[in-house]
């Protein structure tokens, strides 16, 4: 159930023999985020790198620009789904505020679960992207609810760590700019490996890919 903790450890462990590199991809990230449109490609581009540092590979610049090439169409079709998907369930929220009744605190918690099971999905979206052969949208999404319902225990775990990890970037700043992102995208790739090798039949070799 708290595996995902001593995986946490490990991605920190990749992060600081990448320290260098990952502190500037972290600020190039944040600073792309506030362009809206950058944002989502260089989003999988760091994931991208992630994977290369977690298969013990040497990464540099040219792994970002050729991340950006290769999955930029599937990079904003990605952030515009987030877009209206967190836009419908915020604006929901928002608007409905001030409202009472049960049907409306009902509707609350329906929403409030919906934007956490989507955020759910979206810290396994890029590494199951980047692991499985069919990198369709929607083979993709598909995979990572079949991804919350096999492993529900280890998912809430990670879910509410990475919502942890995330507030205390955002209240104290400097985590946000110099290492959240680095660390959510080596700690999201591990944990879709580890949990796909834990799927895996013995058999099986480990180059098999999800499909």
């Amino acid at each position: 159930m708290f595996y995902s903790i001593p995986l946490l450890v490990r991605a920190i462990r990749l992060w600081w023999r990448e320290l260098l590199f990952l502190l500037v991809l972290n600020v190039l990230w944040l600073i792309a985020q506030l362009t809206l449109v950058l944002g989502p490609p260089m989003t999988v581009s760091l994931y991208v790198v992630a994977r290369k540092v977690m298969q013990g590979e040497l990464v540099d610049f040219r792994d970002i620009t050729g991340a950006l090439r290769q999955h930029l169409a599937a990079a904003w079709a990605w952030g515009a789904l987030q877009v209206i998907v967190y836009g419908v369930l915020g604006f929901n929220l928002f608007f409905y505020a001030s409202a009472h009744g049960q049907l409306v605190l009902i509707l609350r918690y329906a929403w409030t679960l919906l934007l956490l099971a989507w955020f759910t999905l979206n810290l396994y979206y890029w590494p199951l992207y980047l692991a499985q052969e069919d990198r369709r949208m929607t083979t993709t999404l598909s995979n990572a609810g079949k991804m919350i319902l096999l492993n529900p225990r280890f998912t809430l775990v990670y879910s509410l760590l990475a919502l942890f990890l995330i507030a205390v970037s955002i209240f104290s700043g400097f985590l946000l700019g110099a290492v959240m992102m680095a660390w959510l995208a080596l700690w999201g790739n591990l944990v879709v490996a580890d949990r796909l090798a834990a799927r895996r039949p013995k058999s099986e070799t480990q180059e098999g890919r999800p499909r």
